[in-house]
């Protein structure tokens, strides 16, 4: 399948931020992939079923539309988080959908260092740095060194980082995954059951009770939770106004989201910024 890019409305489709404290976040996926890197503490992550505790030092990787969530850690956990849209690495040959062949590849790799040799881990420590240090500094066409570190990141995943082993129920895992994907899509949408229903071909009220007993939680819940928890990631990493922050999370109304905020996060949107990054 091939997905429309969220981040086309981006200047450029890379995010770069350190996060501080245990703020969780619930299974869900998203069409960019996601680099962790620890550097302080513990955290908890889990994908495909497998459950990781990564420490200071550890890198972990999720490739796009890879179901995950972000557990608990200690308080003192910092993390330096990536999003990358795999798209950027660009095309090889006219066929623009070369970026495909990497995604499946990524699929079928142990993305988490634990079982890589050291001199993986330290390539991509050393290409990682590079990165942060690119996004941060934005010195001239620091746009072309980020794609050209990316493609390298690629190439170091799909050559040196050990293959996996094969999931057990994959149908189940597939079925379960098309539906995140369409909701990851269109959060920022109407995104009714119905819709999903017909683009996945099930029936609205199987999926329904599909969708509950797989995730433990109701459709309408995971869509609120999720964009709660977009929300959460904009106002760790990203200083912009709480109401722009309520419309890029799916909501159409600051009220709603306001007081959907606080009854999830115990506290307002100003209050979880001021709490997790010191802004105001």
């Amino acid at each position: 399948m091939i997905y429309e890019n969220r981040m086309k409305n981006e200047r450029f489709p890379f995010k770069c931020a350190v996060m501080r404290g245990n703020m969780p976040f619930m299974n869900h996926c998203h069409q960019e992939v996601e680099v962790l890197v620890i550097r302080n503490g513990c955290l908890k992550v889990e994908y495909e079923e497998r459950k990781y505790v990564l420490h200071q030092g550890d890198i972990w990787m999720s490739p796009p539309f890879a179901s995950h969530s972000i557990g608990t850690g200690y308080d003192n956990c910092e993390r330096l988080a990536i999003l990358m849209d795999i798209k950027m690495i660009g095309t090889w040959t006219k066929d623009e959908t070369d970026w495909l062949w990497i995604q499946d590849n990524l699929y079928n790799r142990d993305l988490c260092s634990q079982s890589w040799n050291k001199e993986t881990i330290i390539k991509v420590r050393g290409i990682i740095d590079k990165l942060h240090k690119e996004y941060t500094e934005k010195e001239y066409a620091w746009q072309l060194a980020a794609k050209t570190l990316v493609n390298e990141l690629m190439l170091t995943a799909v050559r040196e980082m050990p293959k996996k082993e094969k999931v057990k129920d994959i149908n189940q895992i597939s079925k379960i995954k098309d539906i995140l994907e369409y909701i990851a899509l269109h959060y920022c949408e109407e995104l009714s059951l119905q819709a999903c229903a017909d683009t996945v071909g099930f029936n609205a009220t199987y999926l329904s009770r599909y969708f509950s007993r797989h995730m433990g939680m109701t459709y309408q819940q995971y869509v609120k939770q999720l964009r709660i928890d977009k929300a959460k990631w904009l106002l760790m990493t990203e200083k912009i106004q709480i109401t722009e922050i309520c419309y890029q999370s799916g909501f159409h109304d600051i009220k709603t989201f306001n007081k959907l905020f606080r009854q999830m996060c115990k506290m307002s949107p100003t209050e979880f910024r001021r709490h997790f990054t010191g802004q105001v």
